[in-house]
């Protein structure tokens, strides 16, 4: 059975402002590495399929296309607007059976997480398809195995062992608070919901026929796939693929319990994390010194030497045309700021 990567790549640029923006959201950062996040995600998956189909936003095209062209094997549409990701899905499945009718298994994938051990991620990417494809009927995920009672996180919760290391799905759990969480964590029956998601082409296609009929014929109305004439896009229903989807299914679900340094980077407080500390536990990119500062991270992307002084727990990041100063803690607030320079009509800076 042939094997497709889809990538989901939209996202609004308004959680790591003023580095990312509308038209360059988290994904085309390059926030480990000398390449995108996006380019990472591919690379990392490639061994393991046939092709990869990244879904993006028209606005993010110029960002985006460089990334995607860089690899023969993989290709890239637009959406006219963002319609949340069952939608994305469906409009993904649309295009790949539009190109060859053949029944292939399919793994979406975020385009915007850290995953800092790539060869134990493959490996269980690898078990779980290797199952799905002696299984086609049913529908997959990767569970994150948890190493805190984290409260930003849904939860899986797993059952009976279907071989071993792979469990039939219980449940989905909404974000918890720190209290149940912390009960997830200590019965070891839960993982953190990652967001990546395996399925056959044919039977996901009956599954949205069944769970999300009205989506399905929507999209199933799209002949051309090339910017600009994905058509009335923005009447297709926007709802997650979890709601849509996996919360209605009538179809056994599988999870595997995954450990290889994952983390989605949902902020600049993750990003802070995942980093290594100086002697004072500060964290600093490009042309920045510090002077008796701690707690701190500062993020430069100009040519200009950025001097911080006698600070603690401070939040800078600096771009050609902004910069942005916070305490690190209201790393979680950014999109008061964004939907303030919204509302006050700076534009230009989203």
């Amino acid at each position: 059975m042939k094997r497709t990567a889809v990538i989901m790549a939209g996202g609004s640029g308004k959680r790591f402002w003023p580095l990312s923006r509308k038209n360059r959201a988290k994904q085309s950062l390059t926030l480990f590495s000398e390449k995108s996040l996006l380019a990472e995600t591919i690379e990392r998956v490639l061994p393991l399929v046939d092709d990869v189909l990244v879904v993006s936003a028209e606005s993010q095209s110029e960002a985006v296309a460089p990334d995607v062209e860089a690899y023969p094997q993989a290709r890239v549409i637009y959406e006219p607007c963002g319609r949340n990701t069952a939608p994305c899905i469906m409009l993904s499945l649309r295009e790949i059976s539009t190109r060859d009718s053949e029944d292939r298994a399919i793994v979406v994938l975020p385009a915007d997480h850290r995953i800092a051990e790539c060869g134990k991620f493959r490996d269980v990417l690898s078990k779980s398809l290797k199952f799905l494809e002696n299984h086609p009927d049913l529908i997959g995920t990767i569970g994150i195995t948890p190493t805190h009672p984290e409260t930003g996180f849904g939860y899986i919760k797993m059952s009976e062992a279907l071989e071993e290391g792979i469990f039939k799905v219980a449940s989905f759990e909404e974000k918890p608070d720190f209290e149940t969480a912390s009960r997830f964590l200590s019965s070891g029956d839960y993982l953190w919901n990652s967001g990546m998601f395996l399925f056959t082409l044919n039977s996901m296609l009956e599954e949205f026929k069944s769970s999300a009929e009205d989506i399905y014929q929507q999209i199933s109305l799209v002949t051309s796939f090339k910017s600009g004439e994905i058509k009335d896009y923005d009447k297709v229903r926007s709802i997650s693929f979890d709601y849509a989807i996996m919360e209605k299914t009538n179809r056994g679900i599988f999870v595997l319990p995954g450990s290889f340094g994952w983390s989605d980077v949902g902020s600049w407080g993750a990003f802070f994390d995942l980093q290594k500390k100086d002697e004072n536990n500060n964290v600093k990119t490009g042309r920045v010194t510090l002077i008796n500062c701690r707690n701190s991270l500062v993020f430069n992307q100009t040519d200009r030497d950025l001097v911080l002084f006698n600070r603690d727990g401070e939040l800078v990041v600096a771009t050609e045309d902004a910069t942005f100063v916070a305490s690190l803690g209201d790393y979680s607030k950014m999109r008061e700021v964004t939907d303030f320079l919204e509302k006050s009509g700076a534009i230009h800076l989203l």
